[in-house]
């Protein structure tokens, strides 16, 4: 129970670095529609690549907000002969180690959390150093027997005494993921066979944001809004949660009610596409932890995580898309 002694809950979030960023879409910066009409998905792809690019690997201090979920909120759990296949774990923990020590060499971060940083691959001095490997099953299976806390309560831990050494540090916690899927679609107008126009309503709030000083947790939900001339509204059912990067200089930001408007030719079909921008990585969340033994242990958890791209603080940007009818 050394972890617990070190360390009280408390769940707040970790600050985010530098000014916001915004992506650019045809018609001007910062704005979360294109004024191009798409008829393929590697246009999409391609336009978005040059508006909000990612990178193949990133990685996520603490527990990450933007775990997949299916419809009723329930994590989609991955296994760990599926994310093995192109991830091994043993070389996750590593990349995760080095995510650690980059974080902790960067003196904009706050103190408390480079110290926690670093005890992802120093331990504890009390600790035997050495730490085996736990490599678990799947995203469920992330019980740790020296705390009795799932690996999301043990990572929201946070020490809030301000009397203590340990002061603002936390349980030393880190995601690191592949690149899975690029730009999901969130959001979607029914179609509309022309000849005609399309007129909607467009905007996405952004809330349980958490961007503070103390504690690992960084990131909220994004909620997009598509209402048609009649008041239909999707938001609702699209609404999804995100994390930011451990490199992050940019926070989502609320996106203003516009117009959007497509005219559908002759023989073609129209709707209006929301896709996120970020990108769902698949990999493992990667703590330590220590027994009342003092017995170390590394942790590696698999998960499938979405993460805002870095460089941008507009939660989704807004395709006119055509096809055939």
């Amino acid at each position: 129970m050394m972890v617990i002694a070190f360390l009280t809950a408390s769940l707040t979030g970790t600050a985010l670095l530098g000014t916001p960023n915004t992506a650019q879409a045809d018609n001007g910066p910062g704005t979360a529609i294109s004024d191009r009409t798409y008829e393929s998905d590697a246009d999409v792809f391609e336009t978005m690549g040059k508006w909000t690019p990612l990178r193949g690997s990133e990685s996520v201090m603490g527990y990450p907000r933007g775990l997949d979920r299916d419809r009723s909120g329930s994590i989609n759990a991955v296994a760990l002969a599926d994310v093995r296949r192109t991830y091994d774990p043993e070389q996750a923990i590593r990349d995760a180690e080095n995510a650690a020590l980059r974080y902790a060499g960067d003196k904009r971060n706050p103190e408390a959390l480079r110290a926690s940083a670093r005890k992802l691959v120093d331990g504890w001095p009390e600790g035997s150093r050495s730490a085996s490997h736990d490599i678990r099953q799947n995203t469920k299976d992330d019980t740790l027997p020296s705390a009795a806390l799932s690996a999301e309560e043990y990572c929201g831990m946070v020490n809030s005494d301000p009397a203590h050494p340990a002061y603002g540090q936390t349980a030393p916690c880190v995601f690191v993921g592949k690149l899975d899927e690029k730009y999901p679609v969130r959001g979607a107008s029914d179609a509309m066979a022309g000849e005609g126009k399309l007129t909607y309503k467009i905007s996405a709030s952004v809330t349980d944001e958490r961007s503070v000083t103390e504690g690992w947790s960084a990131g909220g939900k994004i909620a997009p809004k598509l209402i048609s001339k009649d008041q239909a509204d999707i938001g609702a059912e699209a609404s999804f949660s995100y994390s930011y990067t451990s490199t992050s200089v940019s926070r989502v930001q609320n996106t203003l009610e516009t117009a959007a408007e497509i005219t559908v030719p002759k023989n073609k079909r129209g709707y209006l596409e929301g896709r996120a921008n970020g990108a769902y990585y698949t990999g493992y969340v990667v703590l330590r932890d220590i027994d009342g033994s003092n017995q170390e242990s590394i942790v590696a958890i698999p998960a499938r995580v979405y993460i805002q791209a870095p460089h941008s603080s507009t939660p989704l940007t807004w395709f006119k898309r055509l096809s055939d009818s």
